[in-house]
């Protein structure tokens, strides 16, 4: 069946055997993923050959208003992308769920680079494209990564790409008495929780519930997902989630007090995240997205200095398929607004919380 069985371990175990092993493949692809955000309901469609799986998406059911949703491939779908002819066949196959979820649009936003050849080819097969020219705002996931490529290297080899500051650091942040912990206990993600807190207040952010980690370490393996902290004598200075999943690591999470900044816990982090990758060959390290390419942003300049060397992911964007056109415009006109209203009511909460 092309809309998988949820009750049939075996197909669930093949589903997901086929999302890890798809190149470039992002874990919100994972039918586990659904667990992790157990707010939101999921259902996997995939194309097969001769049984064996060849293009697959997982997709999350949206509730909207009035009983009416949108099917969001997140980070999908996985599959040939340098024409549509594969995501509307799996677009075919989602047919009875547009009608069980009464579902006015189906939205993608694939791990896949921009270009201008392949905007046409999915914007002439009726698909709506929000990537260049939206805002952070606009778009749900950040079309731009920071990326190293870690394929058939070591951090070793790595180090004398990165910007003569970021390699002095690295280096410097080795002698300087830093503890590295990796493992998943009560009392690790304890520290990782205070050290998010502690971020989010300084930042102006907002940081995930403690059970939406307690998940992800529950249904992903150690080899896919790790919990590392770096301690100096008594004082736990940073904290970091490493995914790794289909070649990509991610660093997905992080936080860090704000004191003994001057140990450089930050640099050794990512020298321990790096060579994770390194080692289970990843192709690439994913450092995220990035607010703006400015020498004045700090989370941009400690990115590049580790990615100077290497080109910038940006990804198409948003492929919309609108089922009612009429339903999908007036959604988008609201949701920009809607957006805006709830990042001033988050900064709100934010600065309330930090004047206690």
């Amino acid at each position: 069946m092309p809309i998988l069985d949820q009750n049939n371990p075996t197909e669930v175990s093949r589903y997901i055997a086929f999302t890890k092993t798809f190149r470039n493949a992002h874990f919100y692809q994972d039918y586990r993923w659904s667990y992790v955000k157990n707010n939101l309901k999921c259902e996997c469609v995939y194309l097969e050959t001769e049984g064996v799986i060849t293009a697959a998406c997982t997709v999350y059911i949206r509730p909207i208003a009035a009983g009416l949703s949108i099917l969001y491939g997140q980070r999908g779908p996985l599959c040939d992308l340098s024409d549509p002819t594969e995501t509307l066949a799996l677009i075919k196959e989602m047919k009875p769920l547009v009608k069980k979820y009464h579902a006015f649009m189906i939205k993608f936003d694939p791990n896949v680079q921009d270009s201008e050849q392949m905007r046409q080819n999915f914007q002439n097969a009726g698909f709506k494209i929000r990537g260049e020219g939206y805002s952070k705002l606009d778009l749900i996931l950040s079309r731009r990564s920071m990326v190293l490529d870690t394929e058939g290297k070591t951090l070793e080899e790595l180090l004398p790409q990165f910007k003569p500051g970021t390699r002095y650091n690295c280096k410097k942040s080795q002698r300087n008495g830093l503890e590295v912990i990796e493992g998943y206990t009560k009392e690790n993600l304890d520290v990782f929780m205070n050290l998010l807190e502690i971020t989010a207040r300084r930042d102006g952010i907002e940081h995930r519930p403690r059970e939406f980690f307690e998940n992800i370490f529950e249904h992903f393996t150690r080899e896919e997902a790790r919990l590392y902290l770096i301690k100096h004598e008594d004082d736990y200075l940073a904290g970091a989630l490493g995914v790794n999943y289909g070649g990509r690591m991610m660093y997905y999470h992080s936080g860090s007090s704000n004191i003994k900044r001057n140990k450089l816990p930050n640099y050794l982090m990512q020298c321990e995240l790096i060579n994770w990758a390194c080692e289970t060959g990843c192709f690439v390290y994913d450092m995220g997205g990035i607010i703006r390419e400015s020498d004045e942003d700090g989370l941009y300049q400690f990115k590049i200095g580790f990615c100077i060397g290497n080109p910038m992911d940006e990804y198409i964007g948003e492929l919309d398929y609108p089922i009612h056109p009429v339903l999908y415009f007036g959604f988008n006109v609201a949701y920009k607004w809607l957006q805006r209203i709830r990042r001033r009511m988050v900064l709100r909460k934010i600065n309330k919380e930090s004047e206690k």
